[in-house]
């Protein structure tokens, strides 16, 4: 550990949650402290966590208190987690419905902080947190890195979707988190043609990063064009993933270009999934102090460990916006069988459903699946509070590629929407990344759903060559 390291640890962060209201460094050292504790002391925290959340989300949120009052339920009654097979599940579209609905009281709505889902599971969802939902789930992921070896304040060079690095006009707050706390570097994934990719390069060059993080297959069309170039990195501690499925071929290229082992994460802001592989590469352990999963079938039956069903979740720190039981969108299933690095949280086996697989252009171009549903948002932001408005005019999407590589985007559309001009800049921005195809734009009635009720919102016949 380097002076920047101890400066960082000790010093940075701490003034960076006096600044920004969060408690990074404390809910760090606390997390630290549970990481191997026996699986009967996790289930109490849990507990008791779930106890102090149920009641507050009857007597202060307006959905929850009438599913109770409408159930015949009483706060008390869920006193562990097994309880919570009396609540109904959650969906994305019951949030939907009843939004207004799903904020705190007793929240300062100053304290919230906006947010939305990636889009990985085909619809983003606009919901909030709070700094200290927000601080957690932080600190839950340097609990993880530092496992791996890897320090704060080690230089990480992260390359990914519009969610991990969007063009700003300013410089601003988050930018010094990142850049001086975090030291997390952030590079666009949507350009990757020879030039974009060889400007990235000699980004990483100057950074000289310990750590590679992004989509899977975001960082696997940086690999093949390091490794086309002829270019060796060096220095490398771990690739970090997340964000899709990781494909086995995906890590081993990886591991390959990259000289370093690949160390897979999932998560979901909404619902407070946080989920990290270990040095034993034998599942994803679950930071089961934030949250109590489950799996389970669509009507919310609990199945049994290593039987694959919905991925179920309650979020034991977000009491500005509680998810309670909430249908993320993934199945997995859990492993029947304890880690043998000595931690006693569960592990998700494999996580099913997340796209991870390339498109081209006719070009030749890569594109991450991930990108597809920035590209249904004005100038690919959707960060921006106009753009979710506009967005949230969809009620779904299917992006479809022909054999011969032309676009079709099915469209099924909220009742009464009929913007001509937002259509037009959808069909821009995909001729923009697929140059030379043909962009069709169709409004549906509707569009169908996988066998898991996933929505399939990738769909690719065509097989680029050179």
């Amino acid at each position: 550990m380097g002076l920047y390291n101890i400066i960082d640890r000790h010093f940075l962060l701490p003034v960076g949650d006096l600044i920004y209201g969060s408690e990074i460094a404390r809910q760090w050292k606390a997390l630290r402290q549970a990481e191997y504790l026996p699986y009967q002391q996790i289930l109490d925290i849990q507990n008791e966590k779930l106890r102090k959340l149920v009641k507050h989300a009857y007597d202060s949120v307006p959905y929850y208190h009438k599913l109770f009052d409408n159930l015949g339920l009483r706060p008390e009654d869920i006193q562990e987690k097994e309880d919570l097979i009396k609540i109904p599940v959650l969906t994305k579209q019951i949030i939907r419905d009843n939004y207004d609905d799903m904020f705190s009281s007793t929240i300062d709505p100053k304290r919230f902080r906006k947010s939305s889902s990636g889009g990985s599971t085909g619809t983003p969802l606009q919901f909030c947190t709070d700094n200290h939902e927000w601080s957690m789930q932080r600190a839950s992921t340097l609990r993880a890195w530092e496992s791996y070896g890897l320090n704060l304040g080690d230089r990480i060079f992260s390359f990914g979707g519009n969610s991990i690095a969007r063009k700003k006009k300013a410089f601003s707050m988050k930018d010094i988190y990142d850049r001086v706390i975090m030291r997390n570097f952030k590079f666009n994934s949507s350009e990757v043609d020879k030039d974009s990719l060889k400007s990235h390069l000699e980004s990483f060059k100057r950074i000289r990063p310990v750590a590679v993080r992004g989509y899977g297959s975001s960082l696997v069309i940086f690999a093949r064009y390091l490794k086309e170039v002829g270019y060796k990195p060096q220095g490398i501690k771990v690739v970090l993933t997340t964000g899709e499925v990781l494909m086995t071929n995906y890590r081993k290229e990886l591991e390959e270009v990259f000289n370093a082992p690949v160390f897979d994460a999932y998560g979901a802001g909404d619902g407070g999934i946080v989920s990290h592989e270990c040095n034993c590469h034998t599942g994803l352990h679950i930071t089961e102090e934030l949250c109590v999963i489950e799996i389970t079938d669509k009507a919310g039956n609990v199945l049994p460990d290593g039987e694959v069903g919905f991925v179920t979740t309650t979020d034991l720190e977000n009491y500005a916006f509680p998810f309670i039981r909430y249908h993320v969108g993934d199945m997995s299933y859990i492993k029947k069988e304890p880690c043998s690095c000595g931690r006693h949280t569960r592990q998700f086996g494999e996580v099913m459903g997340r796209a991870g697989r390339l498109l081209y252009n006719k070009q030749g171009v890569p594109i991450s699946p991930t990108m597809l549903p920035m590209m249904l948002y004005p100038h690919l932001d959707y960060h921006c509070l106009e753009y979710q408005k506009e967005y949230n005019k969809i009620d779904r999407f299917q992006i479809r590629q022909d054999s011969n590589g032309d676009i079709q985007i099915l469209l099924k559309m909220k009742e009464g929407v009929n913007d001509t001009a937002y259509r037009e800049e959808i069909v821009e921005n995909y001729k923009r990344h697929f140059v030379g195809s043909e962009v069709v734009l169709r409004i549906v009635d509707d569009i169908p759903l996988l066998p898991s009720g996933k929505e399939d919102y990738c769909v690719s016949e065509y097989n680029y060559k050179s």
